[in-house]
């Protein structure tokens, strides 16, 4: 016969359980919405949701959230950091969202897909211009590296406050190591160079995140000066064979080949 007390006993494990699916439910609902939170958006910045400039016209002014959704736009030193579409600054620090592919009175056709950012410091007034996103590194990831103009790559890139050293690589492209960070989550931040009396552009899309290692600065000195080595040595050989093509040694006469007649 049972007791009271045994199906007290039993109400009692059934309501554990209930709770415990529970609080299990909640807890994976929680991790799920912190991974999809803190994954890095909009890297190649085509998330833009501006009103596209007339053909050949300027923009103006614009909500950072409307030109980089997912990223903050900072700086220093007193002076805000003013943020255009198809525009450009005279002096303040500024960040410019450029594109998409057709001609714009500031004469800035994207690197890649429909937008890319320009920030510009003069060094003039207040700190330079600064793009930033927390969010999650890869587990996998050694390097980042992102698509730079030529002329316009005065980069600097913190993750977590810490300078990443840069290095160009193939393609047009900047990258640095990023070993230490793989899977932590972090404050990804882009700016300008801030050498007094100098300022700096850096006009840049397309940031990845890669599995590959970037080459140490000392080889790939070392692989340049092999690369011209190699060119020197090539083109001295192609110089020796046009000499003695154009020259050839003629056999000596030999004693036992000489005929008096």
């Amino acid at each position: 016969m049972q007791t009271v007390e045994s199906s007290m006993g039993k109400s009692s494990r059934k309501y554990l359980r209930v709770i415990l699916v529970c609080v299990l439910g909640v807890v994976a609902a929680m991790g799920a919405s912190a991974q999809g939170t803190t994954q890095f958006r909009n890297l190649y910045f085509e998330q833009a949701t501006v009103p596209p400039t007339p053909v050949g016209g300027w923009g103006g002014s614009v909500d950072p959230a409307a030109a980089f959704p997912g990223w903050t736009v900072g700086g220093s030193g007193g002076i805000g950091t003013v943020v255009f579409y198809n525009n450009l600054s005279l002096g303040s620090p500024a960040a410019g969202l450029m594109g998409p592919n057709f001609p714009n009175a500031a004469g800035y056709n994207p690197l890649q897909g429909s937008y890319s950012v320009l920030l510009q410091y003069f060094d003039i007034a207040g700190g330079p211009p600064t793009l930033s996103q927390t969010g999650m590194v890869p587990a996998g990831a050694r390097s980042i590296g992102f698509l730079v103009a030529p002329g316009l790559s005065d980069a600097r890139v913190t993750l977590g406050g810490v300078d990443i050293p840069l290095v160009p690589i193939a393609g047009g492209r900047l990258a640095g190591d990023i070993t230490p960070f793989a899977g932590s989550v972090v404050q990804l931040t882009f700016s300008t160079v801030s050498a007094s009396g100098q300022g700096g552009w850096l006009y840049f899309d397309d940031i990845r995140f890669s599995s590959l290692v970037v080459p140490e600065p000392a080889a790939l000195r070392i692989l340049g000066i092999g690369s011209l080595c190699l060119a020197w040595r090539s083109r001295a050989k192609t110089r020796d064979w046009q000499v003695s093509f154009r020259h050839p040694r003629r056999r000596p006469c030999s004693t036992l080949d000489y005929r008096p007649r």
